[in-house]
């Protein structure tokens, strides 16, 4: 823990996930520290099935570090629930769960930032916006609806005051604990999609604030581009963990697009036989990050 004796009486427990990118995870964990200078703060990783020697250079940067295995099977969404379950129960007396990217590269200030707006919102659930490595534009940030598409999505700018939102991509989220418990969690059956947009808007349902901070809070750069190859090479994309499997899309659909939900599954595939890109009708997502591969 950074910071023990730290007395504003906040303690941070700082998720993560990887699988095989030592150099980013060490570098946002560099960076977490510089953030975390006067402030409580412990991490919880989830190393999955890395075999670059991740785990080890983060102990190394980070000593006290909780690492926990997983199988390489995990993806976003189960990684991250792994940690989050590691943190509640291991970190009684934390107050605030931070989500972190491994590949965000946080401002020197961003922590303190997210924790006074916390401390003015205490019920909040807050996303912090990232821009590109070496430009202004907006990668990650609060997202709402234009219309009554339940999947299609736009990122919303961060002004100088923070603003309400629908839901958020989970690059950079400050939640409270009392929060975290009363969601019940990162859905893990989400595997690498959607599971930080529905917990946006689970946490709507509950009642809960969720807010887009002011201005931004470091880098990320904006996932990969989808294959636009065969149609072989399109469907195998679109049927894999990191593209847009039909069980994901169908959970997130039930609880989030209302009574009209089943008509909005078979457009996607349209759109791949065409050859339109498969998240046409999706914002880029944290859960599309790459962490496992």
């Amino acid at each position: 823990m950074r910071s023990p004796g730290s007395n504003d009486g906040t303690g941070v427990v700082a998720l993560l996930t990887c699988h095989n990118r030592r150099d980013l995870t060490v570098n946002c964990l560099k960076l977490l520290e510089s953030a975390s200078s006067g402030l409580a703060v412990s991490v919880v990783l989830v190393d999955d099935g890395s075999s670059d020697g991740t785990a080890e250079a983060a102990r190394q940067q980070w000593p006290g570090i909780r690492v926990v295995d997983g199988d390489g099977e995990l993806f976003w969404a189960g990684g991250m629930a792994l940690a989050e379950r590691t943190a509640l129960e291991e970190f009684p007396d934390a107050t605030h769960l931070l989500w972190l990217n491994d590949d965000v590269e946080l401002d020197h200030d961003a922590l303190t930032r997210l924790l006074d707006l916390s401390a003015n919102e205490p019920r909040a659930v807050i996303a912090g916006a990232l821009h590109a490595p070496h430009s202004n534009e907006i990668t990650y940030s609060g997202l709402e609806r234009p219309d009554r598409h339940p999947m299609r999505y736009r990122r919303v700018s961060p002004s100088a005051a923070a603003i309400p939102v629908e839901t958020f991509n989970g690059n950079l989220v400050l939640v409270p604990r009392p929060a975290a418990v009363q969601l019940g969690g990162i859905d893990s059956a989400f595997g690498h999609q959607l599971a930080d947009l529905d917990y946006g808007h689970r946490a709507h349902d509950a009642g809960l604030p969720v807010l887009l901070a002011a201005g931004t809070f470091g880098s990320c750069p904006r996932n990969a581009a989808p294959v636009t190859g065969s149609l072989r090479q399109r469907w195998s994309e679109f049927n894999g963990p990191k593209g847009s499997p039909l069980a994901p899309r169908v959970r997130f659909l039930r609880r989030h697009g209302g009574h009209a939900w089943p008509l909005y599954l078979a457009p996607p595939y349209l759109r791949l036989l065409v050859g339109k890109s498969i998240h046409g009708t999706q914002p880029a997502s944290a859960t599309a990050e790459n962490i496992n591969g």
